[in-house]
């Protein structure tokens, strides 16, 4: 029976070669974006999910009015230790240098080797492997971390900090961190090859720290500084609940205040490990909202190629309904019949199943230039994905198949047999199909207007004043200890100052913008108020407002000192210190320390997100790690100053590597969530748009097939080639026009309650809507114009030859 089943499948559909091919195309690429979504979608689900004992392990944060932290007080891991309901904790410390470095000693007195840019490596114990499991190839988690000045490297870096040295004789081998931390290895582990975002390389003994002069860079035992270089980790016991534990660690805030305002404001909570991937609030990766949003998108087109099928298939269901009154009289079953047809559907699943295997390696190359990330998910051969294949086949062969099936055999062999069937477009699925048209042009529609208005927003971030000079700056990040700080960045600093085609040079904490927290408490007293106020900080030489051309509006710019003395706000920190006009604010104190003694322009410290925050500025060169540099001239030029420029870091820097990056490029930057949105929108639409325009050429061929005589009669009778497109294409553009009218409200709330994220944000005018309206017209009437023109053009002769 199912081969005979088969058999008369493989017959229709070769019969039916065109319509074959456009529905194995709408399905194929229906399921090749539902496929490499879910590659997506599974990969991001899989991250940390390796631990045997994920289920009770957790991250504590710290949180505070208007702030979270993925960090506690260094202090913390110290004290968490008697916690009750807790079986392990690992206190971690991640020794984040703006430039990792790794030097090897090596033998005879020869220059070390130096490996610069690398990854940061992490202050631990033996807890850590208790709770992050790695296996070991050469020591273990008791011993090799035990004592101060050991390090315990992944196989990979073992291999490549000693190349050619056998991984056993890699133990009791040397190694120098950041200049500062000399250490032993004793032990390797293999590298970790699952998703995790704790994939640390490098580990060094916890107990280096109190040993070393990194208790500074640490905050070693201060409870008022919280920093995400600081992470404690820690395994609860089976029927703990962390409600308990979060009683447990309100008490440690309560019995460590320091008096600090700031400080003492910060709560500790615990976070699941299953929600550290994906939760913003704490340096998540990704977020499960953008999840469900791409596995709801992977749907949409999903269904998109279904409709086509269903279209498609009950359009032409009258060139079928002898073959089924036939059936149905020889003893046919309405079941049989219902399996006849859903193994049609099968079949033509299982095809574009097949091809969409084929180009889901070239399709995951393809987006991975288009989102500017590397997408690999191994092999395709894996059984998670070949399941996921089944499972869409089956899914997709009931939904595509399963309605036609039920009208094709809905028939009856009388009606059929005396030839009492009603012309398709008065049928009872005329309305039907319709409205399935319609569908897919809504999503289309909607998708090409999401595209239009999220580009038009990254247009605007990218190129909105900000209020400071982005053009022709680099910036770059010092080689710098702050635990042991030198004046190379300011003998750098001078000799740059001296290179032709180099406007002005600043050294400073920082540059304008930036995302990340360079915040501090500060007080103001106004009479008997006093306000706590959390300030944006920027700090550096007195060249720094000048190279970025932020005026002064009041008062005067810092004087060159070496440690704050004095400070210039900003005119948003005026208004919320109380002041009208900023004037008003010249001679204040903060902190009844030092005074204000210059007010400059408001600028963006960080995307368009972000709202206008105060900002401080102070003279403190001597701590500063980032030099600013404004260039002059042609590109051409600029790209020679830059040269000269990395020669002399070189020369203050021989062991590091001068990272620089323009300033403007680092603000569009801030926007790479946007452009990934639009990409990913841009990508969908053009999918969308394909399998819609694939179903509205199969549809308006079905109907110049279906009035062949009834266009060869107009033709003998005058009518143009103009007319006869008109007369074929005015339903399917009427259609187009309906998707149009139903999309615009859906599409305009969506993108409306989208921007209402952005502090300053762009207003999408009518003609955006009417452009994506005349766009999607467009296309619908260059499909319709091909087919029909083809039909209009024909020889009246052939279609009326059997009349």
């Amino acid at each position: 029976m199912l081969q005979n089943h088969l058999k008369t499948a493989v017959r229709n559909l070769w019969k039916h070669k065109l319509t074959t091919l456009i529905n194995v195309s709408g399905l194929a690429i229906g399921i090749s974006a539902a496929l490499i979504i879910y590659l997506y979608v599974q990969k991001e689900l899989t991250f940390d999910t390796y631990e045997p004992s994920r289920n009770h392990i957790y991250r504590i944060v710290s949180t505070g009015p208007g702030w979270h932290s993925q960090g506690t007080p260094s202090p913390m891991h110290q004290v968490t230790t008697s916690l009750t309901g807790v079986e392990t904790v690992s206190g971690f410390f991640l020794y984040d240098g703006w430039q990792n470095k790794v030097a090897i000693p090596s033998a005879n007195q020869l220059p070390p080797t130096v490996f610069t840019m690398e990854d940061a490596p992490v202050f631990a114990d033996g807890n850590y492997f208790s709770i992050f499991p790695r296996q070991w190839l050469f020591g273990n988690a008791t011993a090799s971390l035990h004592s101060p000045g050991q390090a315990v490297l992944t196989e990979s870096k073992a291999q490549l900090y000693f190349p050619g040295v056998a991984l056993q004789d890699v133990i009791g081998r040397t190694i120098v961190f950041n200049d500062t931390v000399t250490a032993v290895v004793s032990g390797i582990v293999k590298d970790l090859t699952a998703n995790s975002d704790f994939n640390h390389k490098a580990f060094l003994s916890l107990s280096t720290i109190p040993h070393s002069n990194l208790q500074t860079f640490f905050n070693w035992n201060d409870w008022t500084t919280i920093n995400y270089i600081s992470q404690v980790m820690i395994r609860l016991l089976p029927g703990t609940t962390p409600e308990k534990v979060n009683e447990q660690l309100a008490a440690i805030a309560q019995a460590h205040k320091t008096g600090d305002k700031y400080a003492d404001e910060s709560r500790y909570l615990l976070q699941p490990l299953s929600d550290i991937h994906f939760n913003p609030d704490y340096d998540g990766h990704t977020s499960k909202q953008t999840l469900r949003n791409l596995v709801l998108l992977g749907i949409f087109l999903l269904l998109l190629g279904a409709i086509n099928f269903i279209n498609l298939s009950t359009a032409q269901s009258i060139f079928r309904a002898k073959e089924i009154g036939v059936r149905k009289t020889l003893g046919s079953s309405k079941k049989q019949l219902i399996f006849q047809f859903l193994t049609e559907t099968l079949a033509l699943t299982l095809l574009a199943v097949i091809i969409s295997y084929i180009l889901s390696p070239f399709l995951l190359k393809a987006l991975s230039l288009l989102l500017e990330e590397e997408l690999s998910f191994g092999s395709l051969n894996q059984p998670h994905i070949l399941l996921f294949l089944l499972a869409l086949t089956v899914v997709e062969t009931i939904a595509a198949g399963l309605y036609p099936a039920l009208v094709l055999t809905h028939f009856k062999p009388v009606n059929v047999l005396k030839n009492h069937i009603n012309a398709i477009g008065h049928s009872r699925g005329s309305w039907q199909r319709k409205t399935l048209t319609v569908f897919q042009f809504v999503i289309a529609q909607i998708f090409m207007i999401g595209t239009l208005v999220v580009q038009q927003q990254v247009k605007y971030s990218i190129q909105k004043d900000v209020g400071f000079r982005k053009e022709a700056v680099v910036y770059g990040n010092l080689p710098f200890q702050h635990n042991n700080p030198d004046s190379r960045h300011l003998l750098f600093r001078d000799r740059l100052r001296k290179i032709p085609g180099v406007e002005a040079v600043s050294v400073s904490n920082q540059s304008p913008a930036f995302i990340g927290n360079m915040s501090n408490r500060f007080t103001f007293a106004r009479g008997a108020e006093i306000k706590d106020l959390l300030i944006d900080i920027r700090c550096g030489d007195t060249g720094y407002l000048n190279l970025y051309h932020i005026p002064l509006i009041a008062g005067r710019n810092v004087l060159p000192t070496d440690t704050a003395t004095e400070y210039v706000v900003n005119e948003t920190m005026t208004r919320i210190m109380g002041f009208a006009h900023p004037q008003d604010a010249i001679g204040k104190y903060l902190n009844n320390t030092y005074p204000i003694v210059g007010v400059m322009r408001d600028f963006d410290v960080s995307s368009v997100r972000v709202g206008k925050k105060p900002v401080l500025f102070f003279s403190e060169p001597g701590h500063a790690s980032t030099i600013n540099i404004a260039l002059q001239g042609t590109a051409a030029t600029q790209q020679k100053t830059m040269a000269t420029i990395q020669q002399a870091f070189k020369e203050l820097y021989p062991d590091a590597d001068f990272e620089y990056r323009f300033m403007d490029a680092r603000i569009a930057n801030f926007y790479k969530a946007e452009r990934r949105i639009s990409q990913i929108l841009t990508w969908s639409t053009a999918v969308s748009v394909l399998i819609s325009c694939l179903g509205l050429l199969g549809l308006v061929m079905f109907t110049a097939n279906q009035r062949t005589r009834e266009i060869g009669i107009r033709k003998v009778l005058g009518a143009s080639v103009l007319q006869i497109i008109s007369l074929l294409s005015r339903d399917f553009v009427k259609l187009v026009a309906i998707a149009f009218v139903i999309a615009v409200p859906i599409a305009w709330i969506s993108t409306y309650k989208w921007l209402e994220n952005y502090a300053s944000h762009t207003q999408p005018g009518w003609w955006l809507f009417a452009i994506s309206g005349i766009l999607m017209l467009s296309v619908a009437l260059l499909i319709l114009s091909v087919r029909a023109g083809k039909a209009a053009i024909a020889n009246p002769v052939k279609s009326l030859r059997s009349e």
